[in-house]
């Protein structure tokens, strides 16, 4: 695929590392699917488990070199965190960043309750220089309702929903005509998937 996204954490003995969990390592180095990216010409999603105010200067270092020795534009990169500080840091050094939004489902919450989410997120993107939000689709009716004519661009995934489970889910399908919405991820089961 041209367009993927990419789960790193940040390592200080080793760089970025691909993987979802930051106490787990494959050992393998975002450096082979930037030079993916370069011959492709597509675009990354990176989804940041880790960065910090403790490690964004060196982290931003590293991809920094890592796009220059790739030659690839920053526009290519979505870089995404839940860090306030780190995605103010990346927004300062040129990249379009995104805040992660890492609540529960809305199903599970009161109304109070998604209010408050919804208060917290407002204040992030009032306070953050963020260019999306990122979240997870069953968010999706609250933050537009609530976010909706905000000037950030939204971000979101369908969980464990295939390409074709994704078209024949009126929500879902619905969400594809939204100019706000720019991206939105659904799974592929490759040969290599687990």
């Amino acid at each position: 695929y041209d367009n993927i996204e990419v789960d790193v954490v940040w390592r200080y003995d080793t760089g970025f590392d691909v993987t979802h969990d930051i106490d787990t390592s494959f050992n393998q180095k975002l450096a082979p699917f930037l030079q993916q990216l370069k011959a492709s010409g597509g675009k990354m999603w990176l989804d940041t488990k880790n960065l910090n105010t403790n490690n964004i200067a060196r982290a931003t270092d590293e991809l920094n070199q890592l796009i220059a020795h790739n030659q690839l534009n920053k526009s290519q990169l979505i870089v995404e965190s839940n860090d306030t500080n780190a995605i103010n840091h990346l927004d300062k050094n040129g990249f379009y960043t995104s805040y992660y939004v890492n609540f529960d489902k809305p199903s599970e919450l009161n109304e109070n309750q998604i209010d408050s989410c919804l208060t917290m997120l407002q204040t992030i993107v009032d306070n953050t220089n963020c260019d999306a939000i990122s979240f997870p689709s069953w968010w999706y009716d609250e933050i537009k309702e609530e976010m909706g004519n905000e000037d950030i661009d939204l971000l979101t995934w369908c969980h464990l929903t295939t390409q074709f489970e994704f078209f024949v889910t009126p929500s879902c399908y619905e969400m594809l005509y939204d100019p706000q919405l720019k991206v939105i991820l659904v799974k592929d089961k490759g040969e290599l998937h687990l």
